[in-house]
């Protein structure tokens, strides 16, 4: 088996939930962590958890994914302090729940902002030190919600396919430069995860899953490209 292409990783959303599963998966392989997060308490709380547990360097970063100036200058002082990340995990998002007509335009910038903008900077920061290394991985987690549209969830929707097809492009400029790109789009995710396996809904899948399949990407050789992945619940 390859190992992981990973040394150092900066995942977005990491204090909890499915970022957080994913630190946990990487930790436990050895791999350097940057957990970013706008929850300083719990972001800490689970950075010092996995520190000592896989006795891997973990560092929380308290950070708005939307704010171009917070990514530029965190991104620097992770790097100062770690290194250059050679594995970022886009992570972060939030949905919305409103009829088109009924959607206000600050609902829409703010869920916009955070799923496609917020992956966006967090690229474009990491990007230039993988370009110079010819060596890194960007995952981006969308969602079915990036391949179909459902009613109430137009602007999830809208932001999750930009996040597809901004992968798809920037795979384009960069994956003859040792770069690779990719994209998981799951369908329902139980967040939390259950206290017990007799609580996980039927159909949904569980944020270890997700987890599973980065640790599957990030295992392929430096020839394979994958698409993006889906995965759904049964």
């Amino acid at each position: 088996m390859n190992p992981l292409r990973a040394t150092r990783a900066l995942i977005s959303g990491g204090a909890s939930g499915i970022g957080l599963a994913i630190a946990e998966a990487l930790a436990s392989q050895g791999v350097e962590l940057i957990l970013a997060s706008r929850r300083q308490g719990l972001l800490e709380q689970e950075a010092a958890r996995l520190g000592a547990r896989y006795r891997v360097r973990v560092l929380p970063l308290v950070l708005d994914v939307s704010d171009g100036d917070q990514v530029r200058a965190q991104h620097a002082q992770a790097r100062a302090l770690l290194g250059p990340i050679d594995l970022l995990v886009n992570n972060s998002g939030v949905g919305s729940d409103y009829l088109v007509q009924d959607l206000p335009e600050s609902e829409w910038d703010r869920v916009m902002d955070t799923c496609a903008k917020g992956s966006f900077l967090l690229t474009r920061a990491c990007l230039p030190d993988m370009l110079a290394n010819r060596h890194g991985t960007i995952i981006n987690i969308a969602s079915q919600a990036a391949r179909h549209g459902y009613a109430r969830a137009s602007v999830y929707c809208a932001a999750k396919f930009a996040v597809l097809g901004f992968a798809k492009a920037l795979r384009e400029e960069v994956q003859h430069q040792g770069i690779r790109v990719h994209t998981l789009c799951p369908g329902l995710v139980q967040v939390p995860p259950p206290a017990c396996p007799g609580d996980r809904k039927p159909g949904w899948l569980q944020v270890e899953d997700l987890a599973e399949a980065v640790l599957y990407t990030l295992r392929q050789g430096a020839h394979v490209q994958l698409d993006e992945i889906g995965m759904t619940g049964i």
